[in-house]
C-alpha cells in the first residue's frame, strides 16, 4: 500500500509531526525527522524554554527530533503530513 503525503509550510508542529530542516545551524542540506519535543522560547536561537504539545511554525522554538539532533526554528522550512491528518489553515 502505497502512503501519499503532502508537504506544506503553513501548519502547527505537534510532538510526533516529521518536519523537513537544515542541520548545522542552517548550513546543512535538508533532512527529516520526527519530533519528540518542543519547547517555546522567548527569542530566537535561545536553547530552553518551556515545553509544550504543539507550536506554530512562526513562534520561537526549538525541537528535540527523533535521529539525536535538536534545531531551532528557523532551521524549520516545513511540516510534512499524511492523508489522514487534518490540514489547518
Amino acid at each position: 500500500m502505497e502512503m501519499k503525503t503532502k508537504f506544506t509550510n503553513n501548519r502547527i508542529i505537534r510532538k510526533g509531526s516529521q518536519v523537513l530542516y537544515r542541520g548545522g545551524f542552517g548550513r546543512d542540506p535538508h533532512k527529516t525527522a520526527h519530533v519528540i519535543a518542543i519547547e517555546v522560547t522567548d527569542y530566537p536561537r535561545e536553547k530552553y524554554g518551556v515545553e509544550v504539545s504543539e507550536v506554530s511554525m512562526d513562534a520561537n522554538y526549538v525541537l528535540t527530533l527523533d535521529n539525536g539532533h535538536w534545531c531551532y526554528s528557523d532551521q524549520v522550512d516545513g511540516v510534512f503530513i499524511t492523508e489522514n491528518q487534518r490540514v489547518t489553515k
